[in-house]
């Protein structure tokens, strides 16, 4: 157990598949440091809140949306950590969607 205002901590970020395609689902799970308040994820100007599912553990599941075939590439996926007094940690994740 860490204190609030300790610095938060990405222990691990595990995320389904990185090459996405129109209608995946993709699903992620995130643990952290026990301070961490929210998990963000951040891909370009896009972003989603993953719920706490307990004490250190976040969680989401996502289906892809149909995407411009301009818009398809590399990206990198933000993760971003938060404790209660809003400092932050980042860890980062290729995708490719097609």
């Amino acid at each position: 157990m860490l204190p609030a205002d300790a610095p938060p901590r990405i222990v691990s970020v595990e995320i389904t598949r990185t090459l996405l395609h129109a209608g995946d689902t993709v699903s992620g799970v995130v643990v952290t440091s026990s301070n961490v308040a929210s998990v963000v994820a951040r891909l370009a100007n896009f972003s989603v809140a993953l719920p706490k599912v307990s004490e250190g553990h976040f969680a989401l599941s996502y289906t892809v949306p149909n995407v411009p075939f301009f818009l398809h590439g590399r990206y990198q996926l933000d993760v971003i950590a938060r404790n209660t007094e809003g400092a932050a940690v980042r860890r980062s994740v290729s995708l490719q969607i097609r």
